[in-house]
């Protein structure tokens, strides 16, 4: 048994509860299809390319997936999943957690020594 799966059984937390609040938290709003048109006109606009998006105010939306549960599985079994997919397990479960009473904790609490999975690297070309 994994540190993942251990550290589910502690705090009770069913696996089908976990997906469930991780879809709803990354389900995108008409706030975050907002965001994402006016990321893209910054894009297109002349004026703004030069802005970051933290000076025009826009923060980031939210992806529209939650976990999968093949990705659940793999944390489980402790085999290495993407950064991205360790974030959205981290915020469902801290929101579990809170609601519960119970505090908030980190990636390392929940993962232990169970490394991200790195893809491979783009190589640029040398000038």
């Amino acid at each position: 048994m994994g540190a993942f799966q251990q550290f589910l059984d502690d705090k009770k937390i069913s696996p089908a509860v976990l997906l469930r609040r991780s879809r709803q938290l990354e389900t995108q709003t008409e706030e975050d299809r907002v965001l994402k048109r006016k990321r893209s006109a910054r894009r297109r606009e002349k004026d703004t390319q030069t802005k970051s998006y933290a000076d025009l105010g826009l923060g980031k939306p939210r992806s529209g997936r939650g976990v999968t549960e093949q990705q659940l599985a793999a944390l489980r079994e402790d085999r290495p999943v993407s950064p991205r997919v360790r974030a959205k397990v981290v915020r469902a479960v801290n929101a579990l957690l809170t609601q519960a009473g119970s505090t908030a904790v980190d990636a390392k609490a929940l993962f232990g020594d169970v490394a991200a999975r790195i893809g491979p690297t783009t190589k640029k070309a040398a000038s």
